[in-house]
């Protein structure tokens, strides 16, 4: 039912050379690897079963109850040997007995996706990158018995920051209650209860803000995470654009005729 894991690190991390491992330096890491096992092991079951059935939702927390003992630091290496024990109650045994293995398993993989690049598990990528950044050799085994099951070799990492968020519409409803004008940034400030936004804008959006400022106002905008600019203002109390077949034709092909023509011919 326990896995046994076998866990060794090599780099200029202080206590390396010596054989020891520190728990300055490892402490956290390790606690982030538990946490990356259990939660692998909770998508696991959640899969197996319906985590959200009241029946059922009970098996999510078994894979709370995995956990990484350590049997021995070896004298004449910087790493470990553990198991990976699972306490869970006798009736439960046969539907999960081999949940460890399987999380090692998924575990192992996801090491390797990650320190190459390839997003594929957070938990995971966390405890990579909280590893001492000295370590430049990683060795990872899956065994049962002295027989190994997943064998796992990774050098220096090369972990992938997460892509910016895209652009995003968002639509704000509220009251303008402030303006920007040149040479100042131009900008419309509205506020819907307690939150107030500013949008860039252009002169003439300007101009209909000041002309709206007594409505309450809906607007368009872009978001790219840094920054909001301002697409469309219009009264709350104004039909909103609705996204038909003729509209689009309206908006887009009949507007930019003369420019899908150009592009036509170039």
């Amino acid at each position: 039912m326990a896995a046994q894991l076998r866990i060794r690190f090599d780099g200029e991390v202080p206590g390396l050379a010596e054989h020891r491992l520190s728990l300055a330096g490892f402490g956290e890491p390790l606690a982030l690897l538990l946490k990356a096992l259990r939660r692998i092991a909770t998508q696991i079951v959640g899969s197996a079963t319906d985590a959200e059935h009241p029946r059922t939702g009970r098996f999510a927390n078994l894979a709370r109850l995995l956990d990484i003992e350590l049997i021995s630091i070896e004298g004449g290496s910087s790493g470990f040997d553990a198991v990976v024990s699972f306490a869970h109650p006798p009736d439960e045994l046969k539907l999960f007995a081999d949940l460890p293995e399987r999380s090692v398993t998924e575990l192992l993989e996801a090491i390797v996706e990650e320190s190459q690049g390839h997003l594929r598990n957070a938990s995971v990528r966390r405890y990579l990158e909280a590893l001492p950044k000295e370590v430049h050799k990683q060795v990872y085994d899956l065994h049962e018995n002295g027989a190994t099951k997943k064998h796992v070799e990774i050098g220096d990492l090369a972990l992938t920051d997460l892509p910016l968020g895209l652009p995003s519409l968002r639509e704000f409803t509220g009251n303008v209650v402030g303006v920007g004008f040149p040479p100042g940034k131009p900008e419309v400030r509205v506020k819907s209860g307690p939150v107030s936004t500013a949008l860039d804008a252009d002169e003439p959006q300007v101009d209909t803000a000041l002309q709206l400022r007594k409505d309450a106002v809906r607007l368009l905008g872009v978001d790219d995470g840094s920054r909001k600019r301002l697409l469309r203002i219009e009264r709350a109390t104004d039909q909103p654009f609705k996204m038909t077949h003729q509209s689009i034709e309206n908006h887009i092909f009949k507007r930019w005729s003369n420019v899908f023509a150009r592009l036509s011919t170039t």
